[in-house]
């Protein structure tokens, strides 16, 4: 079933168009349970007029006087799409995003303000408007002629594409991440925040007193809650998702530096010497040494996004695939997962230990001394989720005295590390400058999707 929904925030209202004339027409629910108003419907006079030749329609629905206001569809190719948007803005009709953004045609809703004590025919009212069991939502829908003045901030130090989020009734203001916020800005209502310094956020937390929304684009909300925010009082969302392909690609590339010890290749390079030990005839798959993916025992502690991007890659390698979470069972690809109860069984049959672990005080050096007695002494460790899941002092022990077979570290209790610190130096551990993700991508289509749905008070993607 193909609908494109457009929000009208008025007490839940629902504008639809679809294509397949089989869905009937009139006031009915979608697949949500949101109340719709559908476009063939009799409640809609339908006239239409050609803005430019070819292509470009811009049609527009005035409903009768019992349903005020006036509604357009804007059906277009995305660069002539900004030009009437812009100019309708001007007349002050309200833009609502919506369809498909990987198409080169898009359809887009304006709307004037509907006054909330607008009159409206009983049965319209009834079906749409007034029935609390139709329209389920955490919080009360945003009123959009109430929004004209409210102020979205986001942050400098990612070449985020604004003309994908603009549109929605509300301005758009950079800012810098590293500087405390601008005294005309900080009355704004949403921020969204990447690689903020920690005196930024505390500068936000202080000052900005009608925020009401943080997306932020980081995997994990540490650094928001460090800063006081409290999601209780303001909404907070992660950018999970938004580093999937990236940590998993990295965390794949020091599985194979692990394996193949390109990095000792490369100490002997910087000797002048010839690395014979590691070249010509070798033994295939040792049972002693990790040495290959293809049957590896991989076990992957904190199975999430990032995890399932990962294990498909493993498993198309060879590589025999397990989790480690809070809640046991089977996940995609299609992995068995246990729970802790089974870690010690687990990390005695490990070859390649994966940490994706958030941070917090239940993860808080999940690698000791004790688990890492657990594991072979030719087993490997790497870790792109949080540097305080590991007791560096243990892992530095079992390193240094054989026990372990090595580690690739992208995460650490302290960054950057000092210089000299004790960690560079000890052997068969590559040191990765916290730069598996970085780079977060489809940030656009987060900030849109979660735009729309705080707009409507409706659940956020990746709320706390």
């Amino acid at each position: 079933m193909h609908l494109e929904l457009a929000l009208l925030e008025a007490q839940g209202f629902v504008l639809t168009h679809h294509r397949n004339p089989g869905l009937g027409s009139g006031v009915g629910r979608n697949t949500n349970n949101i109340p719709y108003l559908a476009h063939n419907s009799s409640l809609l006079d339908q006239t239409a007029r050609d803005v430019r030749p070819k292509h470009h329609v811009l049609r527009t629905w005035s409903l009768p006087s019992s349903v005020p206001g006036t509604f357009l569809r804007v059906r277009h190719r995305r660069l002539f799409a900004r030009e009437v948007c812009r100019t309708l803005q001007l007349a002050g009709l309200h833009q609502l995003p919506t369809g498909n953004g990987n198409s080169s045609r898009r359809h887009i809703y304006l709307r004037r303000p509907l006054s909330p004590s607008s009159s409206l025919n009983s049965s319209y009212r009834r079906a749409c408007f007034s029935s609390s069991s139709v329209f389920h939502s955490p919080k009360s829908p945003i009123d959009l002629a109430q929004t004209a003045n409210m102020k979205l901030l986001y942050p400098t130090s990612l070449a985020i594409d604004t003309r994908s989020i603009e549109g929605f009734p509300l301005t758009l203001h950079p800012y810098d991440v590293k500087s405390p916020i601008p005294d005309d800005l900080v009355d704004a209502e949403i921020l969204v925040t990447w690689t903020n310094s920690a005196s930024n956020l505390s500068d936000a937390q202080s000052r900005m007193k009608n925020l009401r929304y943080i997306q932020s684009l980081a995997a994990g909300p540490n650094d928001v809650l460090n800063a006081g925010f409290d999601p209780k009082k303001i909404t907070i969302c992660t950018g999970s998702g938004l580093h999937d392909h990236t940590v998993a690609e990295h965390a794949l590339g020091m599985l194979l530096n692990a394996a193949r010890r390109f990095y000792e290749m490369r100490d002997y390079q910087l000797q002048g010497k010839w690395p014979a030990h590691l070249g010509g005839p070798q033994p295939d798959r040792p049972k002693d040494r990790f040495t290959t993916l293809r049957d590896a025992k991989v076990t992957i502690w904190g199975y999430g996004n990032i995890a399932k991007t990962l294990a498909p890659v493993l498993l198309q390698l060879g590589a025999t695939v397990r989790g480690i979470a809070r809640t046991p069972g089977v996940r995609a690809p299609g992995v068995q997962i246990y729970s802790d109860d089974n870690l010690e069984e687990i990390l005695k049959d490990t070859d390649a230990l994966v940490m994706i672990l958030p941070g917090d005080e239940s993860t808080k050096h999940a690698i000791n001394a004790k688990t890492l007695a657990m594991l072979p002494k030719h087993a490997v460790i790497v870790n792109v989720g949080r540097g305080t899941s590991i007791d560096e002092d243990a892992l530095v022990e079992a390193l240094e005295k054989g026990r372990l077979g090595g580690a690739q570290l992208d995460v650490f209790q302290t960054e950057p590390l000092p210089d000299n610190d004790r960690l560079f130096k000890v052997p068969n551990l590559v040191v990765s400058p916290h730069a598996a993700g970085g780079r977060p991508q489809g940030a656009e289509e987060l900030i849109v999707g979660n735009l729309r749905r705080f707009l409507a008070g409706q659940e956020l993607r990746n709320a706390l």
